[in-house]
C-alpha cells in the first residue's frame, strides 16, 4: 500500500501536467461511457479536451499524483468557484467534432444530467469536493495507488466537514468508491443502449466533523 509522504499536490502550469496527461490518457483507454460517445478515430483528442478543462486553474484546485504519476487525481472544491458560461460554451464546441451525429443527443443529456446532479447536491450539502478523476497507469494498477488518493482526498474532506461527489463509469471503479465509504446515488444511463454512469457521494467521517464543530 502507498504512503501518504509519496502524494504531492500540482497545477496546471506546473511541468509534472503533461506527465499527468498521459496518465489520464492510458488510464482511460477503455473507458465504458467515452468508448460509447467518442469516435474511435478521435478517442485521444476527446480526453486531451477533457483533461485539459478539468485541469482549469481555480483557487479551488485538489490535484495530486503518488509516486511520480503512476496514478493522478483531479478535484476540487464545489460550489464555491465555477466556470465562465463563455468557458463551458466554448468547451463544448471543442468537444463536438469528436461525437457522431448520432450520439450528439446522448452526450447532451450526459452532460446536463451531470450539471443538475452538481447543482441539486450543492443545494443539499453546501461547498464540497467533486473528484473529476482518477486514473491509474494500467501496468500500476492493483497497487493501492487510487485507494490511496482516494484516501488523501476524503481525509481532507473530514477536516473540513464535507461531502464527496463522484461520477464511476464502470464496476470496478464503483466497487473501489464503495470500500472508501461512497453510496450509490444514482444509476443513469444517457440512452437505452449507453453504458450505466453511477452518481456517488461520501459525507464527511461523523466523528472527526463532530470534534471540528465542538471547537
Amino acid at each position: 500500500m502507498a504512503s501518504k509522504s509519496e502524494i504531492l499536490a500540482f497545477h496546471r502550469e506546473d511541468e509534472i501536467a503533461a506527465q499527468v496527461r498521459d496518465t489520464f490518457q492510458v488510464a482511460m483507454h477503455d473507458d465504458a461511457i467515452a468508448r460509447y460517445l467518442a469516435r474511435s478515430s478521435t478517442y485521444r483528442q476527446f480526453w486531451d479536451v477533457l483533461i485539459d478543462h478539468y485541469l482549469t486553474p481555480t483557487r479551488s484546485d485538489l490535484n495530486f499524483v503518488i509516486e511520480g504519476t503512476k496514478a493522478a487525481m483531479l478535484a476540487r472544491i464545489y460550489p464555491d468557484e465555477k466556470a465562465s458560461m463563455w468557458g463551458e460554451i466554448l468547451h463544448t464546441l471543442r468537444l463536438l467534432p469528436h461525437f457522431p451525429l448520432n450520439k450528439w443527443l446522448a452526450a447532451k443529456k450526459l452532460e446536463d444530467t451531470m450539471v443538475s446532479r452538481k447543482n441539486e447536491f450543492g443545494k443539499e450539502h453546501g461547498r464540497y469536493i467533486y473528484v473529476f478523476l482518477l486514473g491509474t497507469r494500467p501496468e500500476f494498477q492493483g497497487q493501492g495507488l487510487g485507494s490511496a488518493l482516494l484516501q488523501h482526498v476524503n481525509a481532507i474532506a473530514d477536516a473540513e466537514g464535507m461531502h464527496c461527489f463522484l461520477e464511476s463509469s464502470s464496476e470496478g471503479s464503483r466497487r473501489l468508491y464503495m470500500r472508501h465509504g461512497y453510496v450509490e446515488r444514482e444509476v443513469f444511463k444517457a440512452a437505452p443502449d449507453a453504458p450505466p454512469m453511477f452518481f456517488m457521494s461520501r459525507p464527511p467521517s461523523k466523528q472527526l466533523t463532530t470534534a471540528i464543530g465542538a471547537l
